[in-house]
């Protein structure tokens, strides 16, 4: 497996000794993207079956230190602007048209928005890309939805939408069942739905959609005309849906019985969103033959 492969598959959330920014080739960004872990003590309010993330063995630190990130951020950026970090392997093998920084992201090892520095983070880093002329660079959320009506998180998603931001929030099911299989978060499946209407009822928002085999078995047509019934509610409520993010498992998971899906099935499922909601925007990615 060649280099870019193994990293856009990797997506690995420790460069060099930095502790809370890191580069990755993304396939759904078609870039650079920088990442933002806010989380790095591991703490996540899902526990899906299909994470990567090392929840088991302790982690390096639990603290954020938000001079810390911006100096990472700094440097990174600085580092791609001038072309640089396309000599370092092995983004040294990425094509043309992947050299160019499309965002800074924040995810990392649990959800970002329960990070107490989340809002504040998201005004350091418009600063950062601010001072470097770099406007067209996005300020790029992804979220699991679980706090996007918390007053402090709206403040932060006020200053990353006027900072060209976009919010990429994630729903995995149609049901509150499957919801609570795969996700397996304490947080009711009502209120993600409650919270992705009102957000996308001010903003537009993107839906990533994981979908995957589990314990054998796939979404089934029951499951994925309620999930279709969720995105069409959303739209009925005055909700803006940017695009429709649709992917499967590309990395080693810890449970086995985790499993992606087949090209195919994951082409047919995005065949019925689109025919369901012909004007939006619905995109799939599968394993590197996907890249």
């Amino acid at each position: 497996m060649n280099e870019l492969i193994k990293a856009h598959l990797d997506h690995p959330r420790l460069w060099r000794d930095f502790d809370y920014c890191y580069p990755v080739i993304s396939r759904r960004a078609k870039g650079l993207s920088l990442g933002v872990n806010l989380n790095p003590d591991r703490v996540c309010n899902f526990n899906c079956v299909y994470c990567e993330v090392d929840r088991v063995n302790p982690p390096q630190r639990k603290d954020v230190d938000l001079d810390q990130l911006e100096r990472e951020m700094a440097y990174l950026l600085d580092l791609a602007a001038s072309g640089e970090i396309f000599r370092i392997p092995p983004f040294d093998g990425a094509r043309i048209e992947q050299r160019r920084i499309n965002d800074i992201a924040f995810s990392g090892d649990g959800e970002p928005t329960t990070a107490p520095t989340f809002a504040e983070c998201v005004t350091r880093l418009a600063r950062l890309k601010s001072e470097r002329s770099l406007d067209e660079v996005k300020l790029v959320l992804i979220t699991n939805a679980t706090q996007l009506q918390a007053p402090k998180v709206v403040e932060g998603l006020e200053h990353l939408m006027v900072n060209h931001g976009e919010i990429w929030a994630k729903l995995d099911a149609g049901s509150e069942a499957h919801y609570r299989a795969v996700n397996r978060s304490q947080v009711s499946f009502g209120r993600i739905l409650e919270n992705l209407a009102a957000t996308a009822r001010r903003w537009p928002i993107t839906i990533q959609t994981l979908l995957l085999e589990w314990n054998g078995s796939a979404m089934g047509p029951g499951e994925l005309e309620a999930y279709i019934g969720h995105l069409r509610a959303i739209r009925e409520a005055g909700g803006q849906l940017q695009r429709i993010q649709l992917y499967t498992v590309a990395r080693a998971t810890p449970e086995p019985a985790a499993r992606p899906l087949a090209a195919s099935r994951l082409d047919a499922f995005a065949e019925q969103v689109r025919a369901a909601l012909p004007d939006v925007s619905v995109e799939s990615y599968y394993g590197p033959e996907g890249l």
